[in-house]
This record gives C-alpha cells, sequence and structure tokens, in this order.
C-alpha cells in the first residue's frame, strides 16, 4: 500500500496512528466491504463467491464467511442471491 502511494511503510502507519484507527483496523474493515461490493456487481457474476474473496486476500473460505456474516448479517451466497437474482 505504502509503495503504491509513493509514501513510506512510517508514514503509511503515522496515518493511522490515531486512537481509533488502526491501519489493520481500516484494511479489516475494508475488505468485507470490497467484497460485498463485487459480489453485488453483476459484472462479476461469473466469479465464484471463493475468487472474489481470495481477490481481497480472504485465503480461507470460512473465514471470509465468518467475518462477512458478522459484518452483514448474512452469508456472502445470500447477499449476492439478494442482490443479483432480485427484479
Amino acid at each position: 500500500m505504502a509503495a503504491h502511494h509513493h509514501i513510506s511503510v512510517r508514514y503509511l502507519h503515522l496515518l493511522f496512528q490515531r486512537p481509533e484507527t488502526t491501519l489493520m483496523a481500516w484494511i479489516r474493515q475494508r475488505r468485507p466491504e470490497n467484497c460485498r461490493a463485487d459480489l453485488a456487481d453483476p459484472r462479476l457474476r461469473a466469479h465464484s463467491i471463493q475468487d472474489i474473496a481470495a481477490r481481497w486476500e480472504f485465503t480461507h473460505a470460512t473465514d471470509f464467511s465468518r467475518s462477512f456474516r458478522r459484518a452483514y448479517g448474512m452469508s456472502p451466497k445470500d447477499h449476492r442471491h439478494s442482490v443479483l437474482d432480485s427484479p
């Protein structure tokens, strides 16, 4: 992330030193959000749920499913069906 934004790793961590947000907490929050958006994207319908999870660095299906359910109160599969299969 630091290299992508052309900043040092130290400076990246300094940006997240506020007590309410750490870099890792922010990343843990964003990953399920990004997966949720991808699961609702009709252009990604051909991609499996695990492919989308892996894209956002969830390497184990159970970890992804647990994280998603904790964040949104439903499974990734149920979310995808509710969004893409609704009229």
